[in-house]
């Protein structure tokens, strides 16, 4: 079976063979970089150290969408991949250029005349 293979590649990866996990990594990394950033600022400049604290959760905040934008924009991605492999037969072929089969649909008994949306909007007065 194609699928456990390559869900059983999927488990047992290493961590930096997950784009997930190396966008969580390269985030923690920079959160760290603030913070030492912001922690030595501080310390040289006291006067301002409202400032810089106020800068510094900008940029962490900013680091944190990014990081979940990337990370849930990979999971789905994965789950797509899973998903349509879980609907491949293993004697299938799959031909990216074979012509789409023919539907043949009357667009006259499924379309919905505009009227019937101004007769609802029309009986709220």
């Amino acid at each position: 079976m194609e699928i456990l293979s390559v869900v059983s590649n999927k488990l047992t990866q290493k961590p930096l063979e997950s784009k997930k996990a190396i966008y969580a990594l390269i985030a923690g990394v920079c959160v760290l970089i603030v913070f030492a950033v912001s922690s030595f600022l501080i310390l040289s400049h006291a006067e301002q150290a409202k400032e810089i604290v106020e800068l510094a959760n900008l940029v962490v905040l900013f680091f944190g969408a990014m990081v979940t934008t990337l990370i849930t924009g990979q999971a789905c991605m994965d789950w797509k991949a899973m998903s349509a492999l879980q609907h491949i037969d293993q004697d299938e072929k799959i031909n990216s250029n074979q012509e789409l089969p023919q539907v043949d649909i009357k667009t006259t008994e499924l379309r919905r005349d505009p009227k019937d949306y101004l007769l609802t909007h029309d009986a709220a007065f």
